[in-house]
C-alpha cells in the first residue's frame, strides 16, 4: 500500500464510515459501541498519518516529521487551520492510550473535527 492521494481518500471514507456507524450504534450495547469507537480511533490514528504524508509527497517535500510538516501544509495552502492539525497530530499521539477511556473519549470528540478537515484536505490535494 503506497502512499497516495487515492489511498488517503479510501482511508478518510472508511474513517466517516466507522464514524456513522458510531452514531447509530445507539441501539446496541455497551460492547459493540466500544468496539466501534476503538475502530474510529485506530482509522483516525492512520488517516492522520497518511494526511501528512500525502502531503509531503504531493508538495515534493523532504519533511518527515508531523508537526514540521502541518507547518508546510499550512504555508501551501493546503489546510487553513494549522492549530486544529497540530491538535489532530497530539490527539493521534493519544491513541496509544486509548485504553484509558477518557483519553479514548476525548480523542473520538476530535475525530469529530477531523473528518471535515481532511475532506477539505483532499480536495485541495486534488489541485495540486
Amino acid at each position: 500500500m503506497g502512499i497516495s492521494k487515492e489511498e488517503l481518500k479510501k482511508a478518510s471514507d472508511s474513517l466517516l464510515q466507522s464514524f456513522q456507524l458510531m452514531g447509530e450504534s445507539h441501539l446496541q450495547d455497551s460492547a459493540v459501541q466500544k468496539a466501534l469507537r476503538d475502530a474510529c480511533l485506530q482509522r483516525f490514528e492512520y488517516c492522520v498519518e497518511l494526511a501528512w504524508k500525502t502531503s509531503m509527497k504531493a508538495l515534493g517535500s523532504q519533511t518527515q516529521a508531523a508537526k514540521p510538516a502541518i507547518r508546510e501544509m499550512a504555508r501551501n495552502n493546503l489546510i487553513v487551520n494549522p492549530e486544529i492539525w497540530l491538535s489532530f497530530i497530539d490527539s493521534r499521539n493519544e491513541t496509544s492510550h486509548a485504553y484509558d477511556e477518557d483519553i479514548a473519549k476525548k480523542v473520538f470528540l476530535n475525530i469529530q473535527k477531523f473528518i471535515p478537515e481532511v475532506q477539505m484536505l483532499i480536495n485541495n490535494l486534488q489541485r495540486i
